[in-house]
């Protein structure tokens, strides 16, 4: 009879929070899979739990995962952990799962601690809907388009971002939101925990930070006319050096929308703009 593989969530930074569930489960399987095997020997030394901890990686889960599923239909029980909270959300752990279930194995989740809920919980900011955009990408048109989607959802956003680059990222999303309240959960259940609003000042690099970004506040239809909005980016362009998409910005900021939505507007704008001058012409 196959074994069954258990997700089991742990936790986010103080020990305290790992369920009565969870500790047996780990005391229970036949062997663990961990993100970080020296992470975890620590969570398991607390507990004082001794099992068998293989390494699941990003980098070797393709691998490991056909011989964990060997291991199961073999009849062993198995656990999977991350280094912190609910493995497969920005962390390893979703193809191990997607094999199991291919193999008819049966997946239970153990769930506990996840910072995703612990960042909303404590800021006050609408969580009955909201948009994870996980870690930001490095560079290129993909992080430009984390950026506009980051702006475009009129729910709350949700995304995790490494210490050497939080500043260097919201420095880049302060470009895209306008008037949209941002918070920063810093080392969240742990000694230094840390929940601020993000004021444009700089950031103390350290620790893990879960950022938290208010929807859009004003609807589709209190857009601004699309002709004024392009009658005022002529005049602020013309009058000064500034890049397009400062000036873009500056736009968005003045009419209180998202500098995607004040691009769109623009595009319209000017086709309107083109059609009357057109319209003249042909008088």
């Amino acid at each position: 009879m196959p074994g069954t593989l258990f997700v089991v969530a742990t936790p986010i930074g103080n020990l305290e929070d790992f369920t009565f569930r969870g500790v047996r489960t780990l005391r229970q399987v036949d062997l663990i899979a961990a993100e970080d095997t020296r992470r975890t020997a620590k969570l398991l030394a607390h507990y004082e739990i001794q099992k068998p901890v293989v390494s699941l990686r990003e980098h070797n889960e393709v691998r490991e995962s056909t011989r964990l599923v060997a291991r199961m239909l073999a009849g062993e029980n198995i656990a999977l952990v991350s280094d912190a909270g609910t493995p497969g959300i920005a962390d390893p752990g979703a193809r191990l799962v997607a094999a199991a279930r291919a193999s008819d194995i049966r997946v239970v989740p153990i769930p506990g601690a996840n910072a995703i809920a612990a960042a909303l919980s404590a800021t006050g900011l609408p969580g009955d809907e909201f948009l994870f955009l996980g870690f930001a990408p490095t560079s290129g048109q993909e992080r430009e388009r984390w950026f506009e989607e980051l702006a475009a959802s009129r729910r709350t956003v949700v995304f995790y971002e490494a210490p050497h680059r939080i500043e260097r990222t919201l420095n880049e999303s302060s470009q895209y939101l306008v008037n949209r309240q941002i918070i920063m959960c810093r080392e969240l259940t742990k000694i230094n925990e840390e929940l601020v609003k993000w004021n444009n000042k700089a950031i103390k690099p350290l620790g893990e930070f879960v950022v938290v970004v208010g929807g859009i506040a004003t609807e589709l239809d209190d857009d601004p006319d699309e002709v004024e909005l392009t009658v005022l980016f002529g005049q602020i362009e013309e009058s000064t050096t500034l890049a397009e998409d400062m000036v873009l910005a500056m736009v968005a900021g003045h009419f209180h929308i998202s500098p995607v939505r004040a691009r769109k507007l623009l595009k319209k704008g000017r086709i309107l703009q083109k059609r009357a001058r057109d319209n003249q012409q042909g008088l």
